[in-house]
């Protein structure tokens, strides 16, 4: 921790190294160690000072919140896996780090946030969703353990321009440690029904029901027709907000309630956000260390866990995922992983089946992982492109950013992505919330429709402060 650092002395190392690896112009990053924080304090400190912001907090792992764009892509079209990749090495090529980096975790980082699919053969559901977001952004900060950085990236001309710059991450950082590192506080978190939004969601679930019905019928047809081996099929929510949107508060429940997953956060704007408390991590690349994660079969937490893992349908919905990880990985040429048990982890209210695989590789592109990833059985189906051709012919609504890829890729290479699940889109005062299940032979159509409802639940009740309505 450098409390004790002084402006004077920063400004010289920062114009030394400039005088070194700069010209006069070009693309620098700037990165300085400080006192560990509370994220919830910090993003709520800033979140109203940038347009954009994104979030990204896990237990065992790096954080980070990111404000307002460097640089950045957006893209409509196809091939969004090879526009990324490009967009990476460009940034990461020119970008010229002035400050050394005592620590990996403190890496510059571009983080990305991808569609669920492409949507090329939906013409009738066009998405508002790009199917690529890729963002260097201005201010990163980023903690591991009990070590934390704020960065700082941007165009200069001169050392007019860097000084510019170094007295804003000067600024910023002076904000951050006056901010205080006070213990997260649960006021707020309430447990009585809020009734309003319960009546909402009920309604909203009875006027969908039997559309719900006919869409879980349907992928229970196509398996038992043995067109299709497994299906996930999603269905959505609109419920209008009539209160102050306090995402931060939502974020706090989160980490409270569910405090395995990874809470994430895609502000595009005050009034179009991506949110969530995500189970399920892709994929994680730490030099040499690959790890991937198999997430399938559902149960309230509630439930005795035996029922799941002797549950003929769960297990098997649940081994679609594992083995077509494992194809993937032998698809780039990855043959020396292991597979650790397969066991029971809860999230909150709900649990899940769950499978580590391993693997130790020198280097992987994680634009080539993600190509080949996704969308895995646990989010489409089986055979895959079938299950894709499906799900746009089938649901009402185009799936944007649900159930889609969103993480980050720093300068050395490592990676985490994990998928958009579990969460809601905050759009013009609305809550968008979507939720799907699973379907294989063996399905039943109430079973189903109680496994959607329970991932609603789930998420309704921390975004309304509510218990659960069952």
């Amino acid at each position: 921790m450098k409390n004790d650092l002084n402006l004077t002395d920063f400004l010289k190392d920062v114009f030394s190294s400039f005088d070194k690896k700069v010209e006069n112009s070009g693309l620098v990053s700037i990165c300085v160690e400080i006192p560990c924080i509370d994220l919830f304090q910090v993003y709520e400190l800033l979140i109203n000072k940038y347009p954009f912001s994104s979030f990204w907090e896990e237990s065992d792992g790096i954080s980070y919140i990111a404000f307002e764009k460097c640089k950045y892509v957006t893209l409509d079209g196809p091939k969004r896996f090879e526009v990324a990749k490009a967009f990476n090495s460009e940034n990461f090529k020119n970008l010229i780090n002035l400050t050394n980096e005592s620590h990996n975790s403190a890496l510059s980082k571009i983080i990305y946030l991808f569609s669920f699919s492409e949507n090329l053969n939906n013409k009738n559901l066009p998405s508002d969703i790009p199917s690529l977001e890729a963002i260097l952004p201005k201010i990163l900060i980023t903690k591991s353990d009990k070590n934390c950085w704020l960065r700082i990236n941007g165009h200069v001309e001169g050392k007019s321009s860097l000084r510019t710059l170094i007295e804003e991450i000067w600024t910023i950082r002076n904000q951050v440690i006056n901010s205080g590192s006070k213990l997260i506080k649960s006021s707020g978190l309430k447990t009585s029904f809020d009734s309003p939004y319960i009546n909402d969601f009920s309604r909203s679930l009875e006027t969908s029901k039997t559309d719900m019905k006919k869409l879980v019928n349907r992928g229970i047809q196509l398996v038992e027709k043995g067109i299709l081996e497994k299906i996930v099929l999603a269905n959505r929510i609109k419920i209008k907000l009539k209160n102050k949107f306090d995402l931060v508060e939502i974020l706090k429940r989160f980490k409270k309630k569910q405090p395995n997953t990874c809470r994430y956060v895609w502000k595009r704007n005050s009034n179009d956000i991506l949110f969530g408390a995500s189970p399920e991590k892709l994929f994680s690349f730490s030099k040499p260390n690959l790890t991937l994660e198999a997430l399938a079969g559902t149960i309230s937490t509630n439930s005795n866990f035996n029922k799941l893992l002797k549950s003929t349908k769960d297990l098997k919905e649940h081994n679609y995922v594992t083995q077509y990880l494992i194809k993937s990985l032998e698809v780039l040429k990855i043959t020396n992983f292991k597979k650790s048990d397969t066991k029971v982890n809860s999230f909150g209210d709900i649990s899940h089946l769950q499978t580590i695989i391993f693997s130790k590789v020198e280097n992987i592109c994680p634009f080539e992982l993600l190509k080949n990833l996704h969308p895995s059985p646990a989010v489409c189906g089986y055979p895959k492109n079938v299950a894709l051709d499906w799900i746009n012919t089938l649901e009402s609504f185009p799936r944007g950013n649900y159930a889609s890829p969103m993480g980050w890729v720093d300068s050395s290479g490592n990676a985490s992505f994990l998928l958009a699940i579990r969460g809601a889109r905050y759009v013009e005062e609305n809550i968008e919330f979507t939720a799907g299940s699973g379907i294989v032979s063996g399905s039943v159509l109430e079973k189903e429709i109680d496994e959607i409802k329970l991932k609603f639940e789930s998420i309704l009740k921390q975004v309304f402060f509510v218990k659960s309505p069952r």
